[in-house]
């Protein structure tokens, strides 16, 4: 008989029950209920299968003081001696998104532009990032990068607009959201990548030049119809003052 009731305790005790999500902002209180069970309900409660003591009880709830991320995992609650499970939750701690960083810029044109952002500090949860953009009244489609997951790329409807494009990136948890806009011009955010395969090697037989030599940056597409101005600057190793020349 002893046998048998250790078997049924093991087994509802381990029960597969799904469990809900709690959200809970860091630094909070958070109570918990046991499911339906009555507030005076004799119960008890694990923490990732760890037994709880009384201190965190109040009545059949579940109560956490001033929550830290280690406060994070799932909770089971059991009634009476039996252990009959009646809740299973997953706790997740975390906060609300503070104000994204949002930064758009072209290196490929004429052909579009993307835009990038992050935020200033991790939320510990999961977020959304939803971006919307507008030119001429008309909101344009942001391709996802297949690359970075923060980062979406917009083709240029046409070209040497007068009119500006905003951009508006919202971020959003389970525990709040926050966002950011920022507007600019066509030609404002058009900045080049470096020049590639830069190559610097002496002149022989004259041992104060160097030969410097580069290619366009394989991201900007017209070269012939867009070219691009390089700037060169050098120092002698014996010299902490650098030298600029502008190069068309």
């Amino acid at each position: 008989v002893v046998l048998t009731a250790m078997v049924v305790v093991y087994a509802q005790k381990h029960s597969q029950q799904e469990p809900h999500v709690h959200y809970a902002q860091l630094g909070t209180d958070v109570t918990i209920p046991c499911g339906s069970v009555d507030q005076g309900t004799s119960v008890t409660w694990t923490a990732n299968s760890t037994d709880l003591d009384a201190s965190h009880l109040s009545g059949s709830h579940l109560v956490l003081r001033n929550v830290d991320l280690s406060h994070s995992g799932q909770y089971s609650c059991y009634e009476g001696p039996s252990w009959h499970l009646k809740d299973r939750v997953n706790l997740k701690v975390g906060t609300p998104p503070r104000e994204p960083s949002l930064m758009c810029r072209s290196n490929n044109y004429p052909i579009g532009f993307y835009c990038s952002w992050h935020l200033p500090s991790p939320t510990y949860i999961p977020d959304t990032f939803n971006i919307t953009v507008i030119h001429d009244s008309q909101e344009i489609t942001c391709e996802k990068d297949t690359g970075p997951k923060n980062r979406c790329y917009i083709r240029y409807p046409h070209l040497f607009s007068t009119k500006k494009y905003k951009v508006t990136l919202t971020v959003s948890n389970a525990l709040g959201s926050s966002s950011t806009t920022t507007s600019f011009d066509e030609f404002a955010i058009v900045k080049p990548d470096p020049p590639e395969n830069v190559i610097a090697k002496p002149i022989p037989n004259n041992t104060r030049r160097l030969l410097v030599t580069w290619q366009y940056p394989s991201s900007w597409p017209d070269p012939d119809s867009f070219p691009l101005k390089f700037f060169l600057r050098y120092r002698p190793l014996i010299i902490d003052q650098w030298q600029h020349v502008e190069l068309s």
